[in-house]
């Protein structure tokens, strides 16, 4: 009996830290991406609304949640996972899937360093075939298909829709 309360008392612990490390996390993500907008270039036809003004919102939001979470962790209202019953597709019995969250965090690695070496369609293209096998999908002809077609598809709308330069990368002189 002392046993499984040590374990409870244990696990309360666990599950303290790792939501204040969540909360740690969001607040951090926060303040980079408010530092990291100082270093948006503006130009002189930025009079009012310039591009730092949603990375803005954005971090402070960020910042807010962060410091929300941690209130509410250390005021002792910890969310409780559910059992599952509002999620369709949810075990949350099940533990993580570290293969899975592997996989996709090297995706995102990928993508990171080939974004302004390949461009932001190849690198995009590439960010979804391996997030898309990470989650299990072994299609990886029409997986690339879709990923191409995607980031051409956002690639197009960013630089002729909204006239935002992405990197074109390796096909430069294609796009």
């Amino acid at each position: 009996m002392e046993h499984e309360q040590s374990r409870d008392v244990q696990d309360d612990r666990l599950e303290l830290l790792a939501n204040l490390a969540l909360a740690a996390g969001i607040l951090l993500l926060g303040l980079l991406v408010l530092w990291k907008t100082g270093d948006i270039r503006l130009t002189p036809i930025n009079s009012q609304v310039g591009p730092r003004v949603i990375p803005y919102i954005v971090g402070g939001g960020l910042v807010f949640t962060g410091l929300w979470l941690a209130v509410d962790v250390l005021r002792g209202n910890v969310p409780a996972p559910d059992a599952g019953e509002d999620a369709e597709d949810i075990d949350v019995s099940l533990p993580t899937d570290w293969v899975t969250v592997g996989i996709v965090s090297a995706a995102l690695l990928v993508y990171y360093l080939l974004i302004e070496r390949a461009g932001f369609v190849i690198a995009s293209a590439l960010l979804f075939v391996i997030a898309a096998y990470g989650m299990g999908s072994r299609k990886i002809v029409r997986d690339s298909v879709i990923g191409v077609l995607l980031s051409a598809g956002a690639y197009l709308l960013f630089t002729e829709g909204l006239s935002i330069r992405l990197p074109q990368g390796w096909l430069e002189g294609v796009l």
